[in-house]
């Protein structure tokens, strides 16, 4: 019977989590719109400040690093800021809602009060906002929170651009084929530019932070009720598992701070996500 009401409440936790993607498409929406804001003030910058109109090569690298240190890089860390700051309270929000779910979900699952008490909004922020999580593109870098993954596509947008403005006036091309290198090409659905690479890598943050999220808001209603429930890992099993998930699905671990396995010896580690998705 209990394996039963497990099996109910792991499903309905799973339509659950097909509700949060819906958020993740919202958001990913709201991410891309900046995105195309921060293109266009980029791209108007470039036309306005022209590099390309001098004669001598290396006075067209001096306006570029000019461009891209007076003009450049602001623009871009003023909207990777905009977007840390509102994926944080979209995330924190998510969160929220995610430990009423899992209240209403056990309780009417199992038909009785088994989860009385709901973690607080500083517990939440802590594990969510506060917390840290693997890379979005490489899970062999140092944890860090969302923020500052933010930050630091910003900071690698930056250099990518700027490498291409200096390539860019090396070859002699017109201004229109630099913001080309910005924008991309409508023949490759204009993926193929640095925007494009830029919409890719904040997808798969999203991605991760809407996972990392999730996670920590079941972690944080156990944590409240640790007398009566245990944390189980749950794989979605498909083409896509990875080794890691395949390896974790169904061990179970004290819902408590401490995390302790339950008869096995695999360490609780950060919890969910435990690599970039």
């Amino acid at each position: 019977m209990a394996e039963s009401l497990n099996q109910q409440i792991s499903d309905r936790l799973v339509e659950q989590q097909l509700k949060a993607a819906r958020v993740e498409a919202q958001q990913r929406r709201e991410v891309w719109a900046i995105l195309t804001l921060l293109q266009q003030d980029i791209t108007a910058a470039i036309v306005t400040n022209d590099p390309t109109q001098w004669a001598l090569l290396s006075r067209r690298r001096r306006e570029v690093e000019t461009l891209v240190a007076e003009e450049l890089d602001p623009l871009i860390t003023s909207r990777y800021e905009q977007i840390a700051t509102m994926i944080d309270a979209a995330m924190l929000r998510l969160a929220k809602q995610e430990t009423q779910a899992v209240e209403r979900i056990v309780n009417d699952v199992t038909g009785e009060e088994v989860i009385e008490a709901q973690p607080s909004e500083r517990r939440l922020r802590a594990g969510v906002v506060l917390g840290i999580f693997p890379s979005a593109t490489t899970p062999t870098d140092l944890s860090a929170q969302g923020a500052e993954w933010w930050q630091r596509q910003g900071s690698s947008l930056s250099q990518r651009l700027g490498d291409q403005l200096r390539v860019s006036v090396s070859l002699e091309e017109s201004v229109a084929q630099m913001t080309q290198r910005v924008r991309g090409t409508r023949a490759n659905g204009f993926e193929d530019g640095l925007m494009g690479k830029a919409r890719q890598d904040a997808s798969r943050l999203l991605t991760t932070q809407v996972t990392n999220a999730l996670g920590e808001a079941r972690a944080a209603v156990a944590a409240s009720n640790a007398q009566v429930l245990v944390l189980q890992h749950v794989s979605v099993l498909d083409s896509r598992t990875s080794t890691i998930c395949l390896g974790r699905n169904g061990l179970r671990y004290t819902a408590d701070e401490a995390h302790t396995p339950i008869g096995h010896t695999v360490p609780y580690l950060s919890g969910v996500p435990y690599h970039p998705n």
